[in-house]
């Protein structure tokens, strides 16, 4: 056990520093009592760097095989792998964040992955699956996800307004646009996203109105 000479007091472990002067101490060491525990915060922290350094070390070396290694006119698909891997990461950083507001993580989420299939359809030639088929299913399963959440979580009367909105905009608002816009009737996909959007709402008025009610007026200060 070390002693500090000023202070005469005995320190146990591996200390080198007295806790109370910040003197050396003396003496012999000893086992650490306690073992060293990393913080959550630090492994998450390694874990994210560990992830950042393999996707966009592989992004990478997909660059160097698209630009470099192959000959000729031909779409650069090593850019679709970096978008995808900084789409991967941003995700994984929102996801080992703590203390995250569930139904706002999924439209952030939603809006992300929409962005970036959308970018993708696009820079490979733009063939339209991403607006009629990707985009509403990833919207009808935020819906489902949205509509379990109100249910589920406990805290639903804080973010009630936020359901509601997050239905109404998603399912309907994106139908409505497709329909002013071709003047036909929109894919089938989304046609079943506002028919989810539909059930939603209902649900939420008829389960959660009152709820709905008292954070519509706490929000607006009536």
């Amino acid at each position: 056990m070390k002693t500090c000479p000023h202070c005469h007091i005995q320190v146990g472990g591996s200390a080198q520093y007295c806790p109370l002067c910040q003197n050396p101490l003396v003496g012999t060491p000893e086992p650490d009592r306690y073992p060293k525990v990393v913080p959550p915060a630090r492994q998450t922290s390694l874990f994210y760097r560990i992830a950042a350094f393999v996707l966009l070390g592989a992004a990478v070396i997909c660059g160097v095989v698209d630009y470099i290694m192959i000959e000729g006119r031909h779409m650069h698909w090593s850019l679709l792998v970096l978008i995808g891997a900084v789409g991967v990461l941003m995700l994984l950083r929102a996801l080992l964040r703590q203390g995250r507001n569930a139904p706002k993580l999924l439209f952030q989420i939603l809006i992300g992955t929409s962005l970036i299939v959308t970018f993708a359809d696009y820079y490979a030639g733009w063939n339209g699956i991403a607006i009629d088929a990707i985009v509403p299913i990833l919207c009808s399963v935020t819906l489902v996800l949205n509509f379990i959440f109100a249910f589920v979580n406990r805290r639903f009367t804080e973010n009630g307004l936020v359901y509601l909105l997050l239905n109404i905009v998603v399912g309907v608002v994106p139908y409505i646009g497709l329909t002013l816009r071709h003047s036909v009737r929109p894919p089938l996909a989304w046609v079943i996203c506002l028919v989810i959007s539909m059930i939603t709402f209902l649900g939420l008025v008829i389960f959660k109105g009152r709820s709905l009610l008292a954070e519509f007026e706490k929000r607006l200060h009536l």
